[in-house]
């Protein structure tokens, strides 16, 4: 029997992730996890970003979603993944396109972004040598640094990028967001755990047919799939 721990860095359950995950996530038991469970609004609010501090942004139990510094969600976020190991997670997945390479673990602990990014890097290689890359993050502070994320991470300096966040934004912003982008990608991520299928469908009909959208969440999911 397989535990399988989805750990956000927002609040659990993620109900609009985890339904469209698991059917690629063949686990016999699914528990999920949240760096800020058990913490109020005026706790979240309390974790804005710093000057200076990479922001993230993330679901709230509620439906609602807050902004809140990457610094200050590495302890939390490190609590939840120790909460998911002593209760008998055999492997956890975070689900979050940042980085927290210093988190802690016993047993397995994959990212989304580091399964996403190296997936996105097998596909981009399909489209042929120069093909270009877009990214859409959830807010526009995370904008300027992702050229220099994507190319320290992939080898591959994105050619454009843009802002629309799955969790504030409606469905048109997003696809109209990814379409600035058509003109100049050939493989467009849309680059939060936020972002779902319908949100991509929609961006897939707005880049037209000479460019391909996907999420990291779909990805991601899929890669991990294949040792469960």
């Amino acid at each position: 029997m397989t535990t399988l721990a989805l750990i956000t860095i927002g609040q659990a359950p993620r109900t609009d992730v985890t339904p469209e995950i698991l059917p690629v996530l063949p686990a016999d038991d699914i528990r999920e996890y949240g760096a800020l469970d058990g913490l109020d609004a005026e706790q979240i609010a309390a974790l804005a970003p710093r000057p200076g501090e990479s922001a993230l942004t993330s679901r709230l139990r509620d439906g609602g979603s807050a902004v809140f510094g990457h610094d200050r969600a590495v302890p939390l976020l490190q609590e939840a993944v120790t909460r998911a190991e002593q209760d008998g997670a055999d492997l956890s997945l975070l689900m979050c396109g940042g980085l927290f390479p210093a988190l802690v673990h016993e047993r397995p602990l994959f990212g989304v972004e580091r399964l996403a990014h190296d997936g996105v890097r097998g596909l981009l290689g399909g489209f042929g040598p120069g093909a270009r890359l877009g990214v859409v993050r959830p807010l526009p502070e995370q904008t300027a640094e992702a050229y220099e994320h994507w190319a320290a991470s992939i080898g591959v300096r994105p050619s454009a990028a843009t802002a629309a966040s799955p969790y504030t934004e409606t469905v048109e912003t997003i696809a109209a967001a990814a379409a600035t982008l058509a003109t100049e990608a050939d493989l467009i991520v849309l680059d939060c755990m936020g972002f779902d299928e319908t949100m991509r469908a929609a961006a897939t009909a707005a880049v037209g047919p000479d460019v391909t959208v996907v999420t990291i969440r779909s990805v991601a999911a899929r890669l991990l799939g294949a040792v469960l």
